[in-house]
């Protein structure tokens, strides 16, 4: 029997809505040993996602020079990186701190197919959407327990 995404997906995600503070995240994610909240609004439309190492990089200095001189020549090292650092260096709330592109899958799609989209993208949380609303989201940690209890396979 195949497992799906609804089989394995926590089906009361963490989340907070776009306007809660950072610093409310990070007491969050401390107290509840979270490492991803969706950001939704009150409809659970998905609006971003917010992870362990988006709190942890909002924390990190930022990285200079933009720029780099060689052979009296200026070139640029990422303006937009740059401003969505200095972004992040200054978010208050969930909204200037969330990704906003983000991966998602169904409630029927398979175990095998969420593994290998997490191993090939490097993804770390999926939110499993049905129509334009969020019913719930797969971490790794889903996908290696429901691995685990797979019966008899050994691919």
């Amino acid at each position: 029997m195949t497992q799906l995404a609804r089989d394995i997906m926590n089906p009361e995600p963490p989340y907070c809505l776009p306007e809660t503070p950072v610093e409310e995240l990070i007491q969050r994610f401390s107290n509840e040993e979270l490492t991803g909240v969706l950001v939704m609004d009150e409809a659970r439309h998905l609006r971003g996602l917010i992870t362990e190492s988006d709190l942890v990089e909002q924390q990190a200095s930022l990285h200079v020079p933009t720029a780099m001189a060689i052979f009296d020549m200026i070139l640029p090292l990422g303006e937009e990186r740059f401003e969505r650092e200095l972004q992040r260096l200054q978010a208050l709330q969930a909204a200037d701190l969330m990704v906003r592109e983000i991966t998602v899958v169904e409630p029927d799609d398979s175990l095998d197919d969420i593994a290998r989209l997490m191993s090939d993208e490097n993804i770390h949380h999926l939110p499993v959407v049905d129509g334009d609303c969020v019913v719930g989201l797969i971490s790794r940690h889903e996908v290696i327990r429901a691995l685990a209890l797979r019966p008899g396979d050994t691919t």
